[in-house]
C-alpha cells in the first residue's frame, strides 16, 4: 500500500498545477497534480505524457478515472468513498497502470483503505 504524506515515511513533493506553464515552476523531483474539472485538463494530461512528466489528477467520476488512466496518470487521487471503491475494482480489473489514492485527513483511515484494498492514500494537507 502506498502511504503519501505521513510523517514517517519519505515521499516525493505534490505540486498544483492548472496550467501546462505552471509546470514550468516545479522541480523534477516534484509530482504535479490537477482537478479534472479544469477545461484544459486534457490537454495538461497530454502534455504530461508527451514530456514524460509524472502526474496525479484528482477526479469526481468513474469515466475520469477510466479516461485519466488512459491518459497515463501516475496517481489518480479521489475523495468520495464509494467512488474510490469502485475506482479500485475498475482498475483491478484492468489492470490499470495508475494507482488509486484515497484522500484522508489522518492515519486512523489507512487500516480501513487497507482492507478494502485501495492502492494507497495520501494525506489531504499534501494536496494544498
Amino acid at each position: 500500500m502506498i502511504i503519501i504524506g505521513h510523517k514517517a515515511i519519505e515521499f516525493s513533493a505534490f505540486k498544483k498545477i492548472e496550467s501546462i506553464e505552471n509546470i514550468a515552476d516545479t522541480n523534477a523531483n516534484e509530482i504535479v497534480w490537477f482537478q479534472s474539472n479544469i477545461s484544459n485538463s486534457y490537454d495538461i494530461a497530454k502534455h504530461c505524457i508527451a514530456n514524460n512528466i509524472a502526474y496525479a489528477i484528482f477526479v469526481h467520476s468513474l469515466t475520469e478515472v477510466i479516461i485519466f488512466a488512459n491518459l497515463g496518470a501516475k496517481f489518480i487521487i479521489i475523495k468520495e468513498k464509494n467512488l474510490v471503491e469502485n475506482a479500485q475494482k475498475i482498475a483491478n480489473e484492468y489492470f490499470f497502470d495508475s494507482k488509486i489514492l484515497y484522500v484522508i485527513n489522518d492515519e486512523g483511515s489507512i487500516e480501513n483503505m487497507a482492507i478494502l484494498g485501495i492502492d494507497g492514500v495520501i494525506f489531504n494537507d499534501i494536496l494544498k
